[in-house]
């Protein structure tokens, strides 16, 4: 008995001694959060609008390196895939590091590597510059832009969700007729030197990424403060009197939080607790923190399991079944390793395998259901940048001016951001088919950009410019709401880790194979014939879909009802009889 006591008073010498596992803040749905809004809009605004506007730049560079159509799109593929396939390394570095430093140094790499791609001696040079660093510096501040918002907005989040993506077709909008001006004025160099120092400026839009602390409970020695508790989450003893006002804050106020009790006396002077077997003492802090300890008590926007979606949330049956925000959001929070004391021993590198590790889930290869929509992503992102990158070039083979090329770039972007807003908001009505709208989007989008060659007029060049913004615009409108839809809220993060993964690979190879077609026609025509035919391919696949998921979850039905009995009659219970012998 003696040493059972003492092994018990051990353990809870231990759990007192060690520190409480952070918990999650509830997002404040506004404040500061229109900030971080605002600032993930001009990120997106930053680098949308330099990857949508390469094609302008495209004839020049054809022009000063002399290199074929095929090589010379690299520049673009390297620039756009290295942005989207770095997004798991910058989630594991997110983790480990926070958002705003990783965006920070994503601006001044990206920002570097456009400013030294200008004394490139060869296109080699020019693509490990313009195209790796520039990409590696753009995926590490656009991935922190996406998660900030959803990190700071739940009930708002689709409406403060769709003012920050806006940034991307304002970009396009904006960034084509300032190249063209910047391109007539100074020339490519110096047009790329006016880009590199206006995307300096992610740094400073950067800097506003205020984690979120912990809810704490914490006794000072002069007064009882609460943090993130719920409202009604006090009351007050009647210490004698039998007519006591609840807001009479001088009589005993008893704060609960978390099933901590903490009572105070009437001055203030003395503090004792009342805490349940499994609570932790060191809520007690008797001293005040520092700004700098302070600063580390928060929990990483990616360890939220519905971070990525970017729809309302009042639609999840999680949420519907939350008793309240706090609940939510509790449940909705992953505990990572690096929570745990003793994986802090473990070298910086281990950890930061650990925290890559746990941005991919593998398993998820073995749905028929992600499969089939992860090849619709990969057919999608094969000709998602084809039109970006050949239109204004196409527009010069007929006669029309650099500006007039622009100027379709400015409308897909304009179209591209109203179709978002409109996008948005039928997504969250609760007649909306959403990935019927997406498969119909993409039909469209692909047929249109077949016909492309056969545009001989400039305004039919425009309609189909803002007919193409509106497809795209309604693909990436809805990857997260689509993936949750068939895949449920658990599996978001792994399944949009792996379908950007699959994307930036995909954007590797499609302009250049596109390019490399041209070198062999002679033409732009087999560049919108590929597009148009793998952005149809993309929407077509999908179709089944739902009946794809509605088989898959009932053949995982089946396995769970024959593991079950599987399991009961591997340990037969043993009789009251042989109990008695």
């Amino acid at each position: 008995m003696a040493t059972e006591e003492k092994e018990r008073g051990n353990g809870t010498t231990a759990r007192m001694n060690r520190a409480p596992p952070p918990q999650p803040p509830i997002p404040p749905d506004g404040g500061w959060g229109w900030v971080i809004t605002f600032s993930s809009f001009m990120v997106s605004f930053l680098v949308d609008g330099v990857c949508f506007t390469f094609g302008i730049f495209f004839p020049e560079f054809l022009r000063h390196f002399g290199e074929s159509k095929g090589k010379t799109q690299i520049l673009g593929s390297v620039l756009n895939g290295a942005y989207l396939s770095l997004g798991p390394v910058a989630g594991a570095l997110v983790n480990k590091f926070g958002c705003r430093k990783i965006a920070i140094s994503g601006a001044f790499v990206s920002s570097i590597g456009l400013f030294l791609s200008t004394f490139s001696p060869n296109l080699d040079v020019m693509i490990l510059l313009y195209g790796v660093v520039g990409g590696c510096g753009f995926g590490l501040i656009y991935l922190p832009a996406i998660v900030m918002v959803g990190y700071y907005f739940d009930k708002k989040r689709a409406f403060a969700t769709g003012i920050a993506v806006c940034g991307s077709g304002i970009g396009g909008f904006v960034f084509a007729p300032l190249c063209v001006f910047l391109l007539e004025t100074y020339g490519w160099q110096g047009a790329m030197w006016v880009i590199s120092g206006i995307v300096f400026n992610g740094a400073i839009f950067a800097s506003f990424y205020r984690p979120l602390e912990e809810n704490r409970s914490i006794c000072k020695n002069i007064d009882c403060e609460q943090t993130s508790c719920e409202k009604d989450s006090y009351d007050f003893q009647e210490n004698g009197s039998k007519n006591v006002k609840p807001n009479d804050l001088s009589l005993n106020p008893i704060y609960r939080c978390r099933s901590l009790e903490i009572n105070c006396d009437k001055n203030g002077a003395d503090c004792t607790a009342r805490l349940a077997f499994s609570q932790d003492l060191s809520l007690l802090n008797t001293q005040t923190e520092s700004p700098k300890q302070r600063h580390k008590d928060h929990l990483s926007p990616l360890l939220r399991k519905d971070i990525f979606y970017s729809g309302s949330l009042d639609h999840i049956p999680e949420r519907v079944a939350a008793k309240s925000d706090a609940d939510y959001v509790t449940k909705m929070t992953i505990h990572s390793n690096e929570d745990i004391p003793d994986t802090k021993k473990i070298p910086c590198c281990a950890r930061f395998c650990v925290l890559f590790q746990e941005t991919f889930d593998f398993s998820l290869l073995a749905s028929p259901t992600f499969l089939v929509y992860g090849v619709s992503c990969f057919l999608c992102m094969f000709g998602f940048f084809i039109p970006f990158n050949f239109l204004p070039a196409l527009a010069q083979d007929l006669q029309l001016s650099i500006g007039e090329g622009a100027l379709l770039i400015s409308i897909i972007g304009i179209s591209n951001t109203v179709t978002r807003i409109l996008v948005g908001w039928v997504s969250d009505q609760s007649w909306a088919d959403c990935l019927l709208i997406n498969n119909v989007a993409l039909l469209i989008g692909g047929l249109i950009t077949c016909f492309v060659p056969f545009y001989k007029l400039y305004v039919i060049l425009g309609i189909y410019s803002v007919l193409f913004g509106a497809a795209i615009a309604s693909f990436v409108s809805l990857r997260s709401i689509i993936m949750v839809e068939l895949m449920g809220i658990e599996r978001l993060t792994n399944a949009f880790g792996l379908v950007t993964l699959c994307q930036g690979l995909s954007s590797f190879i499609g302009s250049p194979i596109a390019g490399a077609l041209a070198d062999v026609t002679g033409d732009y025509n087999i560049t919108f014939y590929l597009s148009g035919v793998t952005l149809s391919l993309a929407g077509l696949i999908c179709f089944p879909l739902r009946r794809i998921a509605k088989w898959e979850k009932g053949q995982n039905a089946q396995i769970d009802t024959t593991i079950v009995p599987t399991i009961s009659l591997s340990e037969p219970e043993k009789s009251p009889m042989l109990d008695q012998t």
